[in-house]
């Protein structure tokens, strides 16, 4: 994604002015994460709204399916008037069931919004394919956990297996479209969670990533749900193993032209024995919105900040609840309290979190300090 290093930096700023403002944020979140329907057309080994294991829609108002068109031009609105410029649109299922999905699109661009969908690809047929290009969508990543379709029966237990043939067709067909347009965008990214039956073969992803037109080859560690799934994920051997190969892949996928994100990979793989003490900076320049409209600082937080349902995003973003998360998180304790109110493992925001401390940290304990003291009888 493209952005003005001006804009950037004047962002940056005030974030890190908003660290020193007792709460109160001085730009809106970098980017916003929506959730747009509880609806999934397959039963993902590691899914804990999904998988034959765990099948547990997520909390909130459960009547509301998908993320209602009426809430999504206001949001927007909010978003952008707030300098956030980009939105990430995924789901407790699978977005492109959403019977707006389009329009939802169309309504972020129109507000200049950077937009990402990540999806399945089992619905990237011809049409889908030529909607999402006529959509100006930015960028699509393709969550796939099996690199063939013995292993698509294994990762995606009860769902046909010709639907890994689905997926590498759809991907194909959207890498023609684009070259037949002369396109660039959206930007293709194979997206690839890892678990014990499929660590071994990262190479093949980036094999396939390669043959299927892909721009960006993706890894992202298993999350085993507070240890629900934990049977699935690596031991400390098969991690080592994995870092080692994913190491030695670099090379390779750099040779194809592709890109990839190894580097962040490593530091999400490692978050909890080398930033266990690290402070939560994520309600600074994040949040979250539940398909019901709740909004929550990421998508392992149960705790509530606000409900569209209830209250425009700019009133949320700077309201009661945020900004006493924003404080309660940077406490001496702060990373205790965060662990205890979000699945914190593997976290999708370890490298964000440690970048904002390197600036921080030499303010951090004075603000802990006045925050000792204001808590003193």
């Amino acid at each position: 994604m493209r952005k003005s290093s001006v804009a950037d930096l004047l962002q940056k700023y005030r974030l890190l002015k908003g660290l020193c403002a007792s709460g109160r944020a001085y730009t809106g979140p970098f980017f916003v994460t929506l959730d747009l329907t509880r609806r999934c057309n397959l039963h993902c080994l590691g899914c804990r709204f999904h998988s034959r294991e765990s099948s547990r829609p997520s909390s909130g108002d459960r009547d509301i399916v998908d993320f209602p068109l009426e809430w999504a031009e206001g949001l927007f609105a909010d978003v952008a008037g707030l300098h956030t410029r980009a939105l990430f649109l995924v789901g407790d299922g699978e977005p492109f069931l959403h019977p707006h999905i389009f329009d939802i699109i169309g309504l972020a661009k129109g507000h200049g919004l950077y937009t990402t969908i990540t999806t399945n690809g089992t619905l990237l047929d011809d049409r889908r394919v030529r909607q999402v290009i006529d959509s100006d969508l930015d960028s699509i990543h393709v969550s796939l956990w099996a690199s063939s379709c013995e292993s698509y029966a294994q990762q995606y237990p009860g769902t046909d297996p010709a639907s890994f043939h689905r997926v590498i067709e759809g991907l194909k067909a959207l890498s023609t479209a684009k070259a037949a347009r002369g396109v660039q965008t959206p930007r293709v990214t194979l997206l690839n969670p890892t678990n014990r039956f499929n660590y071994r073969d990262v190479g093949k992803m980036a094999a396939l990533a390669r043959e299927t037109g892909c721009d960006e080859v993706s890894f992202t560690p298993f999350k085993t749900n507070r240890g629900q799934f934990e049977r699935y994920a690596l031991s400390k051997e098969e991690q080592a193993d994995l870092r080692q190969r994913l190491t030695a892949l670099r090379k390779q996928i750099e040779a194809d032209a592709l890109d990839h994100t190894i580097d962040r990979f490593l530091v999400r793989s490692e978050f909890h024995g080398t930033n266990r003490e690290l402070p939560c900076y994520v309600c600074w320049f994040h949040s979250r919105i539940k398909v019901d409209g709740t909004v929550v600082s990421c998508g392992r937080s149960g705790l509530a900040l606000g409900s569209l349902q209830r209250e425009r995003f700019a009133e949320i973003w700077n309201g009661e609840a945020y900004r006493k998360e924003r404080i309660r998180r940077l406490a001496p304790d702060g990373y205790r309290y965060t662990d205890q109110i979000a699945d914190c493992e593997t976290c999708g925001f370890a490298g964000d979190n440690r970048k904002i401390h390197r600036v921080f940290r030499c303010l951090l304990p004075v603000l802990q300090r006045v925050h000792r003291a204001s808590e003193s009888p």
